[in-house]
């Protein structure tokens, strides 16, 4: 057994040429040669529900087996367990591999190729800062029966030395290639093609109350690099809108997190992080404004329109979609997220830390959280609630913010805050559904293009604004008279 320390880069296909001709490769030999894998699980998938991935690969006439746990994964670094194990007759053998990272009763006869990947690989083997990584560009596809996605992605493998070297010379290659950190696997997206899913499922990390603060610092900001890199990776593959719109809500969950824990980062640090994620903000949101969401920014968007209105619907959309495909090769989009993950995995703040700083990091993480939850109530205003929709949006962010404390540190305060949740929730669903009646009744031109029978369903949707309104000023009325009851820790 080993274990894997690689950091996974998706790169546009256009740019390969450039990562080929990058100053640090452009002076190495380079080895190429073609790769096949194939992918095998049950019928029901019991080796991915398990969290392993069970190969075959085939290099010319050489065969190997690898078995690859799921590991961690933050911010596109992948540090996992593999078996690796030679197959010259091109067959599986389970006796090879660890009882305990099976399936129980699992045998060769239960298994099948669900899909393969054929690419082509370039190899590069670089020193750097000390370290020796492998450094290799794939090119090629994943196959399942009925339907292909390409591969166009970047690995760099920790052969021998420390991670901070892998990470530096990951910084210097995206300073001028548009490279950009990767969470999927590609087991993970060849499981995703096969089941068509493109969900999103990074489950949260459990906080307990005696954690340090840094320590809870750093377990959240993981979960939300992991879930914004996620969401990136997901579009390229569904291009639903879905997941750009997601992006954006992470960058506002992660600009939360550096308020509440603000106690334990120098200004300097604070200041940087903040630039690095209000840029990728600028970047993304006259992208995904309301109105090309509204047309799902989909692969609808190329195609032949039905009429006017569709015509309108898709010269937005298409715009938008031109606009992230330059995003997408702009370096700076993928050196920014770099810089972030770079930054979280060499805990860059402690360099500056004053002894008060280093207490706060050190404090109980319930104790600190104390602090933030009293400043989130204090913050929701339920006098805007009394007026106009617009009024009413503007208490969105402090809503959104005692939700994020309610859900993401539930265990802190046992069940006394389910209640609170599930209030926030609502109320925070319809102040989403008000923000989208108030877009969509100001489209008139759009609108008034709509055949009748559409025209008349749009407008009975946005004839629930009232009940709307009615059903949050309700809601935020209990809120406010039960906020003085705040939950104590269990």
């Amino acid at each position: 057994m080993g274990q894997e320390i690689e950091l996974k880069l998706s790169i546009q296909s256009d740019a390969t040429a450039a990562f080929k001709a990058h100053p640090i490769l452009a002076a190495l030999d380079s080895r190429s040669r073609h790769l096949e894998n194939r992918y095998y699980d049950t019928a029901d998938q019991r080796l991915t529900k398990a969290g392993s991935a069970l190969r075959l690969r085939k290099a010319g006439d050489h065969w190997v087996q690898t078995l690859k746990t799921r590991g961690s994964n933050v911010g596109g670094l992948h540090q996992r367990d593999e078996w690796e194990n030679e197959r010259p007759d091109g067959s599986l053998d389970l006796s090879l591999l660890p009882a305990d990272q099976l399936p129980a009763g699992l045998k060769e006869s239960d298994l099948q190729p669900l899909f393969a990947t054929h690419f082509h690989r370039h190899r590069w083997m670089v020193t750097h800062l000390g370290a020796e990584i492998e450094v290799v560009l794939d090119e090629g596809k994943i196959l399942t029966e009925t339907q292909q996605q390409p591969i166009s992605e970047v690995e760099l493998e920790l052969k021998s030395g420390e991670l901070p070297s892998l990470l530096d010379l990951a910084m210097k290659l995206t300073e001028s290639v548009p490279l950009v950190p990767s969470d999927l696997s590609k087991a993970e997206r060849g499981y995703r093609l096969l089941d068509g899913n493109a969900s999103l499922n990074v489950p949260l990390p459990a906080i307990v109350a005696q954690q340090s603060m840094e320590s809870a610092f750093c377990a959240l900001m993981g979960y939300e690099l992991e879930r914004l890199q996620s969401h990136w990776d997901l579009f390229w593959i569904s291009q639903q809108w879905r997941h750009l719109q997601a992006l954006l809500v992470t960058l506002g969950n992660i600009q939360t997190e550096m308020e509440w824990f603000a106690g334990i980062l120098p200004a300097e640090h604070s200041q940087r992080f903040t630039a690095w994620v209000i840029w990728l903000e600028e970047a993304i949101r006259p992208l995904v404004s309301w109105w090309p969401a509204c047309f799902a920014l989909s692969r609808d968007a190329r195609s032949e329109p039905e009429n006017i209105a569709v015509s309108l619907q898709q010269a937005k959309a298409m715009r938008a979609l031109n606009g992230i495909e330059s995003l997408a090769r702009n370096p700076r989009f993928g050196h920014t997220l770099m810089s972030m993950t770079c930054w979280l995995h060499t805990r860059a703040w402690r360099s500056q830390q004053t002894e008060q700083h280093r207490r706060a990091s050190e404090e109980a993480v319930s104790d600190g959280l104390d602090r933030s939850l009293s400043s989130a109530w204090q913050a929701f205003n339920p006098e805007q609630f009394a007026g106009s929709a617009s009024h009413a949006l503007t208490q969105y962010p402090a809503v959104h913010r005692l939700l994020m404390l309610c859900q993401y540190f539930n265990s802190l305060y046992g069940e006394q805050l389910n209640h609170y949740q599930e209030e926030l929730q609502a109320l925070e669903d319809n102040l989403s559904k008000l923000s989208a009646i108030d877009v969509v009744s100001r489209l008139r031109e759009w609108l008034d293009e709509l055949p009748m029978e559409q025209q008349a369903s749009v407008y009975s949707w946005t004839r629930s604004k009232p009940v709307l309104l009615r059903d949050i000023k309700q809601l935020a009325g209990r809120l406010f008279e039960s906020r003085e009851v705040v939950p104590s820790r269990a």
